[in-house]
């Protein structure tokens, strides 16, 4: 059996429309957001835009899972790269700050999918029990290596990450790398 890869111009399509949707449900929110202003974005027709993704919530999730995907071989090669589990959390937030619209799209979406209704819930349900496995076994590690005190809390640290990040969001001149490296002079040896 030949299994066909995807040609590049609907892999391209499809990169389109998920930046398009990313912006729009970052701004508008899931709900505030069609599939036809998708579609115009893309210069598509609808029905060009459910050839890629079938539904709204298909397109929903292929949004939020693609940051994911990145996310946790980016930080634990970043704190390979540098050995300071302290740089990694700086960088990671200097990189959160250079995608303010993903940032957007995560803060706006989390809320509205505290809704048991909305079609993210789940997903987020799943992202922060996931998250809060990550974040403590990344702050065991660091503890192991002697570079986080033993009070450190993987779901307190992911609490001030996102508490930042929407008070950067809701005030630009907020800074939210000096009060980050506030709370980490708190909780790292190094």
């Amino acid at each position: 059996m030949v299994t066909r890869k995807p040609y590049a111009v609907g892999v391209t399509r499809r990169q389109q429309i998920l930046d398009a949707a990313r912006e729009l449900f970052s701004v508008r929110g899931y709900r505030g957001a069609s599939m036809r202003d998708v579609a115009a974005q893309v210069e598509l027709t609808l029905a060009g835009v459910l050839h890629y993704f079938p539904s709204k919530e298909d397109l929903l999730a292929a949004v939020l899972q693609q940051r994911d995907d990145t996310d946790t071989p980016w930080f634990e090669e970043k704190w390979a790269e540098v050995g300071s589990f302290r740089v990694a959390m700086r960088e990671l937030m200097i990189r959160n700050m250079n995608a303010p619209g993903v940032v957007r799209l995560f803060v706006t979406l989390s809320a509205e999918a505290t809704d048991p209704e909305h079609p993210a819930h789940d997903f987020f349900q799943k992202r922060y029990r996931t998250s809060r496995e990550l974040f403590s076994a990344t702050i065991a590690e660091a503890q192991r290596r002697g570079q986080v005190v033993p009070e450190a809390s993987g779901p307190l640290l992911i609490a001030v990450l996102d508490g930042l990040q929407i008070q950067w969001l809701l005030e630009p001149d907020f800074d939210p790398l000096a009060a980050l490296e506030s709370y980490l002079d708190s909780i790292t040896l190094e």
